[in-house]
């Protein structure tokens, strides 16, 4: 059977999300260090001296900083709730490249318009809007710690009505999946 010229696009872009959805998973586990070198490179430093050998060789400075910074997502508040948002963007976000993939393969299946589908965007806006709400959370500390509207001018402040819209964006996708499936189901129905 002859693929359409939407089901090749759809293979291109499962094998994108796919590449996103590793790199995300891969990352994941880098953010306590990125936030640690972020914050504070003496410290990060402080973290390549702990943990080089005897004779100067050792892990590479990324993967130092990394593994050390664990122990300061303990031991620092800012650093632990930094990481915390971090984590729940990176896992919120591979949530959402999950049901991209999901809804791709219904495309690649030559089926796209099922139930199945209007509940991986629902999913995926319950994702945009827990963002969201991290970001909203994470700004009122940063501006409550702060004590001034600075943190008001960060990307902080673009991920909460960014993610919002994104979240309606689904919603109303999953809820025209959903009609189209009623219609699909009823139209299969009919004699």
């Amino acid at each position: 059977m002859e693929r359409t010229a939407v089901q090749k696009l759809a293979k291109v872009l499962k094998i994108l999300v796919l590449v996103m959805y590793v790199v995300n998973l891969l990352c994941l586990p880098l953010v306590p260090g990125m936030v640690v070198f972020r914050r504070d490179f003496s410290h990060a430093l402080e973290l390549w001296k702990w943990f080089t050998l005897g004779n100067g060789e050792g892990l590479t400075l990324l993967g130092i900083i990394c593994i050390g910074a664990f122990r300061s997502v303990v031991e620092d508040l800012e650093i632990g709730l930094l990481s915390l948002f971090f984590w729940t963007c990176g896992v919120c976000t591979a949530l959402i490249l999950w049901q991209a993939k999901e809804v791709l393969d219904t495309v690649l299946e030559g089926e796209p318009f099922q139930m199945r589908n209007a509940e991986t965007l629902n999913r995926a806006a319950v994702c945009c809007w827990v963002i969201s709400g991290a970001a909203l959370v994470k700004l009122a500390l940063w501006l409550w710690m702060e004590r001034n509207i600075a943190p008001l001018f960060t990307y902080t402040t673009l991920f909460i009505p960014a993610f919002l819209m994104a979240g309606l964006l689904f919603q109303v996708m999953s809820a025209l999946f959903r009609q189209a499936a009623e219609l699909k189901e009823d139209q299969d129905l009919t004699i």
